[in-house]
């Protein structure tokens, strides 16, 4: 099997590990379908870490956008998910138009203290500002409310994950085609020597707009299937104390990696899962882990197995 055909393949064997987990393991179903919802979202920030150079904190704000859009819709103007997920889809691509401009012209700490701030905003909005329409922290409930979709109805929770594997496949193939397109070079080179591109002719600035819309509409993404998943929302989503997370998750996969995203949600999720079943304050454990993770592999889960295969090919070569 060639190179290229085994890359190919990878985000069907991917998708299709999920799957055959959820049989394997029929009570961890939610926590299965989490990753993969979980990966969409590390997707997006891995856009602005890895192939951007930003550090943001203000990801959570996106996510509870994108989960607050399709619930609204659901609740008060209309009942079909599918629609909800559109809705959520073209709020990212508004908020990333129009907020673009204005937060990638900050660099380093500037940019990730506005996001923070911006995601305090967001959070103080739902809570407080419009709490006639999204109920506050009491939540906004609206399960009953959705109809049944075409071909497969996923109010289903057993449905909802094969549409949700669905949706990370297709995600995934789209997600690699713009890693090894122009613009995913654009996008590394511009981190790299971003002078450099602007003596060769390239607008930096669109590139780095265009990054972060497509970073916010995946965490859009991400937020509407939560919402959908659960036919419910809160302010929780969308906490400043969230903001840390996605970014170690970015980090455990590997950033700057197209499959780093789906091992850092694997592996992130995974821990939290584990030890939150033994202690409380989870977070302190999780966080000292991260630490010995990161210092032992840098490049992360999946850039560390990647550079052990290139080692091991290297070795037969010197062998032969």
């Amino acid at each position: 099997m060639s190179k290229r055909t085994y890359e190919g393949m990878l985000p069907f064997l991917f998708t299709g590990g999920l799957i055959l987990a959820r049989y394997l393991f029929p009570s961890k179903m939610t926590f299965i379908t989490e990753v993969a919802l979980y990966t969409l979202y590390v997707m997006g920030n891995n856009i602005l870490l890895g192939y951007l150079g930003y550090v943001s904190f203000g990801q959570p704000v996106y996510l509870s956008m994108g989960a607050y859009s399709a619930a609204i819709y659901l609740a008060y103007l209309g009942r079909s998910p599918l629609v909800a997920i559109l809705v959520a889809i073209l709020m990212g691509v508004i908020v990333g138009v129009l907020m673009g401009p204005v937060l990638i012209r900050l660099r380093g700490s500037y940019f990730t203290l506005v996001n923070a701030a911006f995601c305090a905003i967001g959070l103080f909005t739902v809570e407080r500002l419009l709490i006639g329409v999204t109920r506050g922290n009491d939540g906004l409930w609206f399960r009953t409310r959705m109809v049944a979709t075409p071909l497969l109805d996923i109010r289903q929770p057993k449905n909802f994950f094969f549409f949700a594997m669905l949706v990370l496949l297709v995600i995934f193939l789209l997600y690699r085609r713009m890693d090894r397109s122009v613009l995913g070079a654009a996008f590394k080179a511009t981190q790299g020597n971003e002078r450099r591109m602007q003596f060769l002719g390239y607008d930096t600035f669109k590139i780095r707009w265009l990054g972060f819309v497509l970073a916010t509409v995946l965490s859009t993404l991400a937020g509407s299937l939560y919402a959908i998943n659960f036919g419910f929302v809160n302010p929780n989503l969308g906490e400043n104390s969230r903001a840390a997370e996605v970014i170690v998750a970015t980090l455990l996969g590997g950033s700057g990696t197209v499959y780093g995203p789906f091992f850092g949600a694997i592996t992130f999720l995974g821990i939290k899962e584990i030890v939150s079943q033994w202690i409380t304050r989870w977070e302190l454990l999780v966080g000292v882990l991260t630490i010995i993770v990161l210092f032992r592999f840098n490049r992360g889960v999946w850039g560390t197995f990647m550079d052990l295969i290139k080692r091991g090919r290297k070795d037969t070569v010197l062998q032969k």
